[in-house]
């Protein structure tokens, strides 16, 4: 992200071009009019080894960078597949077709099957894919996938996004402000909390006069004013059921130990910030929710690897020395 554009003379701006329309006939999101946001650089690694043009912000950078220094070479046999965050897996069909093929060139070209690394939404996105492959293909071309903070069940941090809007700690915007951007990213509609994991009892968010648990989420978006919400948790819940493994060994790598959101206490709904209420996680992913892939150790006959790691937020795991020597060692066993 180039936070360039984040300024306060031209929030506005850049808020109207990163929002999405969405279409409740067709079920999809567009651009705005006049509005063309494109995904650079597919398959190589500067799209994902920084989070702005500056290099200010690491990204898989260290990871990369530990790679090459074992003989690795960027865009050859490391690459990137960067994906528009903003949109589920519905919508990006084009995107799956790309990854296929990438990843068939580079297994054919090294004579033996890869090694897939995702971060965060990036394992929601990879298991999808790999839920969607035949067995056969995956036994041919995957060796395994190391999953980096993953958020199987849902987060309870996209509910204040949905109700207040987040500036992810940027003084000069206003929550609020940019909440009508990230409102329309159909991924926050599809990374709220699931039932299948979430005790349906929790109460997620609570007001003065009423609360609401994962089984209230329609009634939420009517509360917010933005019913398109519930429209694209609808769409996008059934999309992937993360208590279905992905049929290749899996190392899970998840963070603990750091204050978490799991629920939000408003006295001025939905106007106002709200008081957190604090769980465990790594500062975005609810541990019950990273967690989730211990329940694959019995539905696969391939090895699930749990990997805990504690005091690590959850971009800073990213650059961990367990991180990334777990990763050298998995590519480079002793």
């Amino acid at each position: 992200m180039n936070v360039e554009p984040l300024v306060p003379v031209v929030i506005d701006c850049w808020i109207d071009n990163m929002r999405l329309v969405y279409n409740r006939t067709s079920h999809l999101t567009e651009a705005p009019p006049g509005v063309d946001v494109r995904v650079p650089g597919f398959g190589q690694t500067y799209t994902v080894e920084y989070l702005d043009p500056y290099k200010e912000f690491k990204y898989f950078f260290t990871i990369v960078q530990a790679m090459v220094e074992k003989g690795y070479i960027r865009n050859d046999d490391v690459r990137g597949a960067p994906y528009d965050w903003r949109k589920a897996p519905n919508e990006n069909k084009e995107y799956f077709l790309r990854l296929k093929q990438m990843i068939e060139e580079m297994a054919n070209k090294a004579g033996g099957p890869v090694v897939l690394i995702a971060h965060s939404m990036g394992n929601m996105y990879t298991l999808y894919f790999l839920q969607n492959q035949p067995q056969a293909w995956k036994d041919r071309y995957i060796k395994a996938f190391v999953s980096l903070g993953p958020p199987w069940a849902g987060v309870a941090k996209t509910l204040k996004i949905m109700a207040t809007g987040d500036n992810n700690c940027i003084p000069w915007i206003r929550p609020l402000k940019i909440r009508a951007a990230q409102r329309t990213a159909v991924s926050t509609a599809w990374l709220l909390p699931f039932a299948h994991t979430w005790p349906k009892d929790m109460v997620l968010v609570s007001t003065s006069n009423t609360s609401y648990t994962v089984q209230d989420y329609q009634r939420f978006f009517k509360d917010i004013d933005y019913e398109d919400g519930w429209a694209m948790r609808q769409d996008t819940e059934p999309l992937v059921n993360a208590l279905n493994p992905p049929g290749v060994p899996v190392h899970c790598l998840y963070g603990s130990g750091i204050p978490t959101p799991q629920g939000y206490n408003y006295t001025n709904f939905s106007d106002t910030n709200p008081t957190i209420i604090n769980g465990d996680g790594d500062g975005t992913v609810n541990l019950l929710s990273a967690t989730l892939c211990k329940h694959w150790v019995n539905k696969q006959k391939q090895p699930v690897q749990m990997i805990e790691l504690p005091g690590n937020k959850h971009i800073k795991m990213l650059y961990n020395e367990t991180t990334v020597n777990y990763i050298i060692n998995l590519l480079f066993p002793p």
